[in-house]
């Protein structure tokens, strides 16, 4: 049998500007495939009808409606899918197809990371289990009790990973050390989150970047110099990149790379345990590259562009958060290295759109160069990290962070 990850059909041909920016498909210069009649319509050649897909989908609407924020969209998403991995799993051990394991774990862990919409998702849950044939119930409803029982022990684990760690300051002081720069100033965003549980890595300081350039070395100032030259002859495609890799709307950064993946996946075939492992790869890697960089941005307290020189013009808005490494970098970076393993015989697009987002932070004017480089060498280790360690196929997985 050939590998999950092997392309099973020719490759479609692909827009270029999509290529480039969202890595999705263009229309199909061939015809769509015609059933016989009497016989069930014929798959859709771009997006694959299973429960993994569809259940990820409503999750980042889901995201959407409750404007949850970038690291909780992150955070919901990897485990979700994390759960629906091991549901599936859970389902194959007791010979029960993966569908109905997967809709009750995605259901039970939205409804925990967002109660309020408990009912909805509920309700939505049922549809399911009642559209189903007659035939087909039985099967699906105990795949729904096992996906409710292995995120049960998702959420556990999500309990204990430390999110939500008071920081009570204070901040440190100095010329070279960064203030916030919202106004009026606001405590810094996820100053402990480099202290969360990772699914990867052993701790958040695993890959924490060696010190920055000084505030007024050579090196500091002429990427200073470079963030203010783009920002005085900022072209209006930079300036459009800047503002497509901003993602402060819908279900945020890990949403837009939900779809990519989505997109891979079914262009792909792969099937719902593949998916499950695909996606829950991509989330949790995410999550580490965040918790590693945030490690480092509160390590050193690096001062934004902006801080350092007024002058430079801003098509995107600050993160109120320190300068080094950039978020970006580390977690496009991270999860194009991953996509790109996952996907081999798509030659590095993935990778190529990550290091996009990354300079994308420079042409918005908000990061250094320095800041973009580092966040790719942590990207290439926290991805590096994820594989090694891997999700097992023939049982469940958990963090293996401390």
């Amino acid at each position: 049998m050939s590998s999950p990850w092997k392309r099973l059909r020719p490759r479609l041909p692909l827009c270029l500007l999509l290529a480039l920016m969202l890595g999705a498909s263009c229309a199909h210069d061939s015809p769509r495939a015609v059933s016989a009649p009497g016989s069930p319509p014929a798959p859709s050649p771009w997006a694959l009808p299973t429960s993994t897909i569809s259940w990820n989908e409503y999750a980042c609407d889901v995201i959407a409606r409750n404007t949850a924020g970038q690291f909780p969209a992150a955070r919901t998403l990897a485990y979700m899918n994390l759960a629906i991995n091991n549901a599936i799993i859970a389902a194959g051990g007791q010979n029960r197809k993966p569908d109905g394991a997967a809709a009750g774990a995605a259901a039970t862990v939205l409804a925990f990371m967002f109660p309020k919409d408990e009912q909805a998702i509920g309700a939505r849950l049922s549809r399911e289990v009642a559209a189903v044939g007659d035939d087909v119930r039985p099967d699906f409803s105990a795949g729904v009790e096992i996906g409710r029982a292995a995120a049960a022990s998702v959420i556990e684990a999500a309990k204990a990973d430390r999110v939500g760690l008071a920081w009570s300051g204070p901040a440190p002081t100095g010329p070279d050390k960064w203030v916030s720069q919202s106004r009026p100033p606001a405590p810094p965003l996820g100053p402990r989150l480099g202290e969360m549980r990772p699914f990867f890595m052993t701790t958040g300081s695993d890959f924490r970047a060696p010190a920055p350039p000084a505030v007024g070395s050579p090196k500091f100032q002429a990427d200073l110099a470079e963030v203010r030259a783009i920002s005085d002859r900022r072209t209006g495609e930079q300036m459009r990149i800047a503002q497509y890799w901003e993602h402060l709307t819908g279900s945020f950064a890990a949403g837009a790379w939900n779809a990519v993946a989505r997109d891979a996946i079914s262009e792909h075939r792969l099937g719902e345990p593949a998916a499950a492992r695909a996606l829950a790869l991509v989330h949790m890697v995410g999550v580490d590259a965040t918790i590693a960089c945030h490690d480092s941005k509160y390590t050193y307290w690096v001062p934004r562009p902006t801080q350092m020189d007024p002058g430079i013009r801003l098509p995107i808005g600050v993160p109120n958060h320190p300068s080094y490494p950039s978020n970006h970098a580390c977690i496009s970076g991270s999860i194009g290295l991953v996509l790109d393993s996952l996907f081999r015989d798509d030659g590095g697009r993935y990778f190529a759109m990550g290091r996009q987002a990354g300079v994308s932070r420079m042409y918005g004017g908000i990061h250094y160069r320095f800041d973009v480089d580092e966040g790719f060498v942590i990207a290439r280790k926290v991805s590096a990290r994820a594989l090694e360690v891997g999700i097992p196929t023939d049982r469940p997985f958990m963090p293996v962070g401390r």
